[in-house]
């Protein structure tokens, strides 16, 4: 059978034509029905744009929760029309699976296979439905890959830095990805060719050396010393610095506008957050029992656990780049107190990713953790539909419907982890290790 028209620009018209589809469909149903396939995010989004428009703040739209900047991105809605935002946010899914597509042939996997795991994300109806509808977590999806593709590159070392920051400007949980990066940016394996130093990080690594001379004995504490000298290698300091940079330039730029209401909305909002309604969480009962009394040990108690994790992971796999950003993504979603759909979407956009080199088989036991994992939202979304929609008092129902989610959760990242064949990204030349394959015919590593 000849598939010589199954390519990569045939996959990604698929997906435009199928996000053109629910775009079109959303229109209707927003107009014709009285369930709104707009997502209300989507209707804060915009009236915050409005205001930017009248050079009012954002936050005079009650529930923004954001940067500013998203809400300047979005005033086309207010300037050209509505779904403007919609649009952008399906174009950053196929900005997404193009860099999941270049990522997958920077290991070495064929171009013809890649689809596969491409299709994952660009033909992924939960992906499309949460973009069309107008979430905005495909945009940073699009942050965090990008960052990840620069980085590997190395040429752009620079811009990945800067679009980390960005990142974590648009939504501070990324800043979890510095642990397993500055383990990735190890100038052993890494290397810094060819990236340019600034003189100052030149005369620096000048100094670096001629420490390290001195380190030579053998003694514990020189061993130690040495460690902490060559962890502060001049590509992670620039890269702490170059993406520092990027988020308080961008941080002060909004404060200097905003003020505290900026600071308190963006960022420590999300801290103290407690949702006790729209919320995967196995926290969810504890927050709604304690509404009128809270318990700030509570947060504690969750918090611990939940960076315990996170850091580890990180600290573990970080070599293996893709696999460390999951895994954590996984964990902090999954342990999190506020957990809704969208959070997905943080985790979603890695598994193509991790995939190639998981052991786990679709039959029988990738079917088993796939349907537990769709289970456990499926109940959780049965008792929240009583709830919101019939006013049926079910907050012990959805309490153990989001123990048996989380359960379901922590089985996933278990089995993940066990069948997982640990793949470093760079191997000892500096060079990225081809695993998943040997690329298409005539290319060169």
């Amino acid at each position: 059978m000849n598939s010589s028209w199954l390519t990569f620009n045939t996959l990604c018209f698929a997906a435009f034509l199928f996000r053109l589809i629910l775009l079109l469909y959303g229109e209707w149903q927003d107009a014709n029905l009285t369930v709104k396939y707009t997502d209300i995010d989507y209707v804060v989004f915009t009236d915050a744009a409005r205001y930017v428009t009248l050079d009012a703040s954002p936050y005079q739209r009650e529930t923004y929760r954001y940067t500013p900047l998203l809400a300047i991105i979005l005033t086309p809605n207010i300037y050209l029309f509505y779904a403007f935002g919609k649009c952008l946010f399906a174009a950053a899914d196929l900005v997404v699976g193009y860099l999941i597509h270049q990522i997958l042939l920077l290991r070495g996997m064929p171009s013809k296979r890649a689809l596969f795991f491409d299709a994952l994300w660009l033909l992924n109806p939960m992906v499309a439905n949460i973009s069309t509808r107008g979430n905005a977590e495909s945009l940073l999806g699009a942050m965090v890959l990008g960052t990840l593709y620069l980085l590997l590159t190395k040429r752009y070392f620079y811009y990945g830095a800067c679009l980390f920051g960005l990142a974590v400007h648009f939504k501070i949980y990324p800043i979890i990805y510095a642990v397993p990066l500055l383990v990735l940016l190890d100038e052993r394996t890494y290397g810094s060719d060819p990236i340019e130093w600034p003189q100052l990080m030149r005369s620096y690594q000048y100094y670096r050396f001629h420490l390290l001379d001195m380190l030579k004995g053998s003694g514990r504490v020189h061993r130690y010393l040495r460690e902490v000298v060559l962890f502060f290698s001049p590509v992670r300091i620039m890269f702490g610095a170059v993406s520092a940079a990027s988020f308080f330039l961008l941080t002060a730029l909004m404060y200097q506008k905003y003020g505290d209401e900026f600071m308190e909305h963006t960022y420590l909002y999300h801290v103290t957050r407690e949702d006790h309604r729209h919320n995967f969480s196995v926290w969810f009962y504890q927050m709604y029992l304690g509404m009128e009394n809270k318990n700030h040990w509570m947060g504690l108690v969750a918090f611990i656990p939940q960076m315990t994790l996170v850091l580890v992971t990180g600290i573990v796999f970080g070599k293996d780049i893709f696999f460390a950003c999951f895994i954590q993504t996984f964990v902090f979603v999954t342990f999190n107190k506020v957990c809704t759909s969208q959070y997905f979407m943080w985790y979603i956009c890695l598994l193509p990713l991790i995939l190639p080199s998981s052991k786990i088989t679709l039959f029988w036991r990738g079917i088993s953790l796939i349907l537990a994992w769709v289970a456990g939202q499926a109940l959780w979304l049965n008792y929240g539909y009583q709830l919101e929609f019939l006013g049926q008092n079910t907050f012990l129902q959805l309490w153990i419907a989001g123990i048996l989610f989380f359960i379901a959760n922590c089985w996933v990242v278990v089995e993940l982890i066990l069948n997982h064949k640990y793949e470093r990204v760079y191997g000892t030349t500096g060079k990225i290790r081809w695993v998943w394959g040997m690329g298409d015919p005539g290319t060169k590593r």
